[in-house]
C-alpha cells in the first residue's frame, strides 16, 4: 500500500490539480480554470517563494477570480436622448440648497451622518473612532436624517406627515 504519512506534504502536482479543480468550480470552464490556477499559482510563488499549502493556494484562486470578476464587468452608459423628462425639482424655483440643511445640523449629527452614509462606516466603527456608544450614534445619525428630510421636504414642497 501506498499511503502517505502525515508529516509528508502534498506534491505541487497534487497541489495545482486541485486548485484546477476548485477554479472549475468557479469558472464552469476547464480552460479558464487552468489559467485561473496558473495565475494563483505564481502569485503565491511570488509572494512566498513556494506554495505552502492548499488553503493558501485555494484563497490565491478565489481572490484572483473575484479580481478578474471585477476587471471584466461590463459598464454601459445611455445616451442622453432618450432621458426622462426633468421633474419639477430639476426646475428652477425648486433647487434644494443642501448645504444649508447640512449647517442647521448639530456637528455630531453631520460627522456621524458623513461617516456613515458617505464613508460607508457602521455604527460600531462610528462609535469607536468617536469614543462613543453605538446607541447614541444610531441616534445621531437618526435625528440627522430626520432633520434633512424635514428640512428638504419643507423646500420641496411636503408636508412634515409626507417626510416622516
Amino acid at each position: 500500500m501506498s499511503e502517505k504519512p502525515a508529516s509528508e506534504s502534498v506534491s505541487e502536482k497534487d497541489l495545482i490539480e486541485s486548485a484546477i479543480q476548485f477554479a472549475y468550480q468557479l469558472t464552469r470552464n476547464r480552460n479558464d480554470s487552468e489559467d485561473l490556477a496558473q495565475q494563483a499559482w505564481m502569485k503565491v510563488q511570488r509572494k512566498y517563494g513556494s506554495v505552502p499549502n492548499r488553503s493558501l493556494l485555494f484563497v490565491a484562486v478565489r481572490n484572483t477570480y473575484y479580481d478578474q470578476l471585477r476587471r471584466n464587468r461590463v459598464v454601459s452608459f445611455s445616451s442622453l436622448e432618450h432621458a426622462p423628462e426633468p421633474s419639477r425639482w430639476d426646475k428652477p424655483g425648486y433647487g434644494i440648497d443642501l448645504e444649508v440643511a447640512l449647517a442647521a445640523l448639530s456637528q455630531t449629527e453631520r460627522l456621524t451622518l458623513k461617516l456613515n452614509l458617505l464613508e460607508g462606516r457602521t455604527a460600531n466603527e462610528i462609535g469607536e473612532r468617536l469614543g462613543m456608544p453605538r446607541g447614541t450614534v444610531l441616534s445621531q445619525i437618526s435625528r440627522a436624517r430626520k432633520k434633512l428630510r424635514k428640512s428638504l421636504g419643507e423646500e420641496m414642497g411636503f408636508s412634515e406627515r409626507d417626510v416622516a
